[in-house]
């Protein structure tokens, strides 16, 4: 599906919409099994792209984004351990105001 389409179902789903239809697939997530946690983060992923249709909610998921690229890197650089990164949503790297 192009984007443009993506971002046309996303303005009739509008930010509620949107945040509602994510919350309900991390519920899922929550429940369920790794397979199905992958499964859901790749519907996510596709309501992010739609989320682009909107300015703010663009910005916020570039964000989102930006903190877990730095987690990864944090991972490769040896900056955050493994146990770290699974035990919190949003693990402080070294120098974070710990």
């Amino acid at each position: 599906m192009k984007i443009s389409k993506k971002r046309e179902a996303a303005e009739i789903l509008k930010r509620d919409g949107l945040s509602s239809r994510i919350i309900a697939l991390a519920e899922d997530i929550a429940q369920g099994s790794y397979k199905n946690a992958i499964e859901k983060a790749g519907q996510i992923s596709v309501l992010v792209e739609a989320a682009t249709f909107d300015d703010y909610w663009m910005e916020k998921s570039k964000i989102g984004i930006h903190k877990e690229t730095y987690i990864l890197y944090g991972l490769i650089n040896g900056d955050l351990h493994r146990d770290r990164c699974m035990k919190f949503v949003n693990p402080r790297l070294p120098g974070e105001g710990e």
